[in-house]
């Protein structure tokens, strides 16, 4: 794997304003100074928790919602100043498969049409030109040619996971964002894909065992800020976050005998509209120390690693 960085993310904040005439104002931050890169031809887990900002991180990087602040860079040129027509374009370089491949499909068009609009929008095809081409790509998600004809609701939830899959190879992008939740065989499949068509993954999930067998590095994030950071096997074998490592250790494991004493999480995260003081975690942190509650600790680099942390577990 090389390397060579595709996309660049650089002090990305999103906040959110709320309230109005008859409720007090206040402002939710979502994603708090995230930066990272993904290089060609790598899976980049994002994991944490629900309202972590992993979801908003995405949207912003597809620029589904415009961040706060920071930039996002695609092979070195920036995207915060790219007008709309500029960002049609870089649709074909950059998609995005949706958490909930049901309601991301329209139920009144078959599979087929819903496939044939990138292509139709992009590149000026009719239908009758790409179905060949969408023929091949249900053949490269594990489907026969005739789910082409067929509507959404006649798939199971599966079956309609790799419909969305296809939609986002349909342009033969060369990143994708991902934030699902799948199956050992689907998973397979989107790491045949990877090596076919030479794709780079950023990818969402909260199941670190997704994160083990999946991905190369990961991110992980706890109330919009990421706390650590490195290559998977390292990070979840050694974890410096206590974050990471209660995480890691409430995952569930099959073989009992190599089950560690779980370090549980207490509480629940505190609403990023109210965020604790200091480290967001250290409400809920055994290793808190004065220091946590009015600092929020500086990231540390450890080679390829990274950690903001006042006790880190070393």
């Amino acid at each position: 794997m090389t390397q060579e960085a595709i996309l660049e993310v650089a002090g990305l904040s999103k906040v959110f304003e709320s309230g109005g005439f008859f409720k007090p104002s206040y402002s939710v931050k979502a994603v708090q100074d995230v930066s990272f890169e993904l290089h060609k031809g790598e899976t980049l887990g994002v994991v944490g928790e629900s309202c972590c900002g992993k979801s908003t991180l995405a949207r912003c990087v597809l620029n589904l919602i415009e961040p706060t602040e920071g930039d996002i860079r695609l092979e070195g040129a920036s995207l915060a100043s790219k007008s709309k027509k500029a960002w049609r374009d870089l649709r074909t370089r950059l998609q995005v498969i949706f958490q909930d491949p049901f309601s991301s499909l329209n139920p009144k068009r078959k599979i087929g049409l819903t496939l044939a609009e990138p292509l139709k929008v992009h590149e000026g095809k009719s239908y009758a030109e790409v179905r060949p081409l969408l023929e091949e790509l249900m053949k490269e998600v594990g489907l026969p040619a005739s789910a082409l004809d067929k509507f959404p609701h006649e798939f199971s939830g599966g079956q309609r996971q790799r419909i969305a899959i296809a939609r986002a190879l349909v342009l033969k992008p060369e990143i994708i964002v991902a934030d699902v939740s799948v199956q050992a065989q689907i998973l397979e499949m989107l790491d045949r894909l990877q090596e076919e068509h030479h794709l780079s993954y950023l990818f969402i999930t909260h199941d670190l065992g997704v994160v083990r067998n999946f991905c190369d590095r990961t991110l992980v994030m706890y109330l919009g800020r990421v706390v650590e950071a490195g290559p998977v096997d390292a990070l979840l074998d050694n974890p410096f976050h206590p974050y990471t490592r209660s995480l890691r250790d409430a995952a569930p494991i099959p073989d009992v005998s190599s089950r560690k004493s779980l370090a549980m999480l207490e509480g629940e995260i505190p609403s990023p509209a109210n965020p604790p003081s200091g480290c967001p975690f250290h409400p809920r942190c055994k290793s808190a120390t004065d220091i946590c509650s009015v600092e929020f600790p500086k990231t540390v680099k450890k080679g390829e690693r990274s950690y903001a942390c006042h006790n880190p577990n070393e």
